[in-house]
């Protein structure tokens, strides 16, 4: 199987997508506890909140992080 490299856009892509979709899966988790144990509320459940938020948190912090390793990779 081929080698995935760091620094290639094939990588951000699976980055991103994994980080979104673990996003996905912790942040109503996160949620859920926060209004349960902290806050006293009702959890309520909203496609905005829990998908479209984790999804563009994801594909930011991906490209940070895929930036900042491509910088210092090109520092060195």
């Amino acid at each position: 199987m081929k080698k995935i490299e760091r620094d290639s856009i094939l990588y951000l892509v699976l980055q991103s997508l994994t980080t979104a979709i673990m996003g996905i899966i912790i942040w109503p988790l996160f949620d859920l506890i926060l209004c349960k144990f902290i806050t006293n509320s009702k959890f309520v459940y909203s496609i905005h909140n829990h998908i479209i938020q984790p999804i563009i948190f994801g594909i930011i912090i991906s490209i940070v992080f895929w930036v900042s390793e491509k910088h210092s990779k090109k520092n060195k």
